[in-house]
């Protein structure tokens, strides 16, 4: 039976790799525990809305916005303002380095190190779950500071 801290371990290399777009089933078989327990993880956690915010890149949320926009303006639902107000959101979100870019960013690295702990043993579990903390909290402080008073 593995020690806490080896179980420790083991959660957060399958939090990762289920970050990075694995399957619960092959986290499962990568990290050799069941499948039911990655399942747990992954509810227990909230790793779907965590994976679903990292993937989402800024032309995704300007594809979206742009979207829902064309099917009020073809409802005839679109005021002036309105459509002056979403230009200036999607101008703002093109221009300006948000907690959707510095994810993207991030989370490519992230993909970067989990390929790389196949060839480089000095990655450890450790390191990467460090890494993934201080990220997290990295991004936590980006979006309060993105949305002050949230």
């Amino acid at each position: 039976m593995a020690s806490k801290k080896e179980l420790e371990k083991t959660k957060e290399l399958a939090r990762l790799y289920y970050l990075n777009g694995d399957t619960q089933k092959l986290v499962a078989e990568k990290v050799g525990v069941s499948r039911v327990t990655v399942n747990k993880w992954v509810s227990d956690g909230g790793w779907d809305a965590l994976r679903t915010a990292k993937s989402i890149t800024r032309k995704e949320l300007v594809a979206k916005i742009m979207k829902k926009a064309d099917e009020k303006l073809e409802n005839g639902d679109m005021s002036a303002d309105e459509m002056a107000k979403l230009a200036a959101s999607i101008e703002k979100i093109d221009k300006r380095t948000s907690a959707t870019t510095i994810i993207e960013v991030l989370t490519s690295y992230n993909n970067w190190l989990v390929a790389r702990t196949q060839i480089d043993k000095e990655l450890t579990v450790d390191f990467l779950k460090m890494t993934n903390r201080y990220q997290d909290i990295f991004i936590a402080e980006q979006v309060s500071a993105e949305n002050p008073g949230l």
